[in-house]
C-alpha cells in the first residue's frame, strides 16, 4: 500500500449508524427557514435535491466518498463509519458561500443536532454490544488483508516543526 490511503467503509459500523439516523430522522424546517432556503436556493442554479428532502434519510449504502481527506488513513487502522447530515439547504455546494449562510444558522444547528445525537447513540449500541465492534474489527482485517502493514506518511522522522515547546 501507498502512503495515502483512501477510505475503508467499515459495513458493520454503518449499519449500526444507518440505524441510529434513521431513528433521529431528517431535518424539519420552520416556517421562517423554508423561506430563507428557497431564498438562498435562487442563487444555486439547477441542483439534484428537493427541497424538503433535508428531511429524507437516503437508502442505506455504503460507500468510499470522493474528495481528500486524511481520515483514509485512519480507515485502514481502526474500524470507520460515515454518514452525512443536512446542515445545509439541499443542493448547496460544499466550501461555498451558501454552504456558510445555511450552515451558520438554525438549519445548521439542526443538523449537526442530528449528526450529534446520531453518533451518541451509535456510541452507546457499541458500549452495549461489544460483539458488533469484534465483528467490525473482523471486517476490518478481512477488508485489508493480513499482510497489511501501516507506514505513516511522516515515516520514522521527527516532524519537521516542533510545536510541543
Amino acid at each position: 500500500m501507498g502512503l495515502d490511503h483512501s477510505l475503508l467503509p467499515n459495513e458493520t459500523l454503518a449499519k449500526v449508524a444507518d440505524r441510529n439516523l434513521r431513528q433521529v430522522g431528517g431535518v424539519q424546517y420552520t416556517e421562517a427557514e423554508e423561506r430563507f432556503a428557497l431564498q438562498l436556493r435562487e442563487t444555486l442554479g439547477e441542483t439534484k435535491f428537493a427541497m424538503g428532502s433535508q428531511a429524507d434519510i437516503q437508502a442505506f449504502e455504503v460507500k468510499a466518498g470522493r474528495g481528500s481527506t486524511d481520515v483514509g488513513d485512519i480507515s485502514w487502522l481502526v474500524p470507520q463509519a460515515f454518514f452525512f447530515a443536512a446542515t445545509t439547504v439541499p443542493g448547496t455546494p460544499n466550501h461555498s458561500w451558501q454552504a456558510v449562510a445555511s450552515g451558520g444558522m438554525s438549519i445548521g444547528i439542526k443538523g449537526m443536532m442530528v449528526a450529534a445525537k446520531t453518533l451518541a447513540l451509535t456510541a452507546v449500541d457499541l458500549y452495549e454490544n461489544p460483539g458488533t465492534i469484534k465483528e467490525a474489527w473482523r471486517e476490518l482485517e478481512q477488508k485489508r488483508g493480513k499482510d497489511f502493514t501501516h507506514q505513516p506518511l511522516l515515516g520514522d522522522r521527527d516532524p519537521p516543526l516542533d510545536y510541543r515547546r
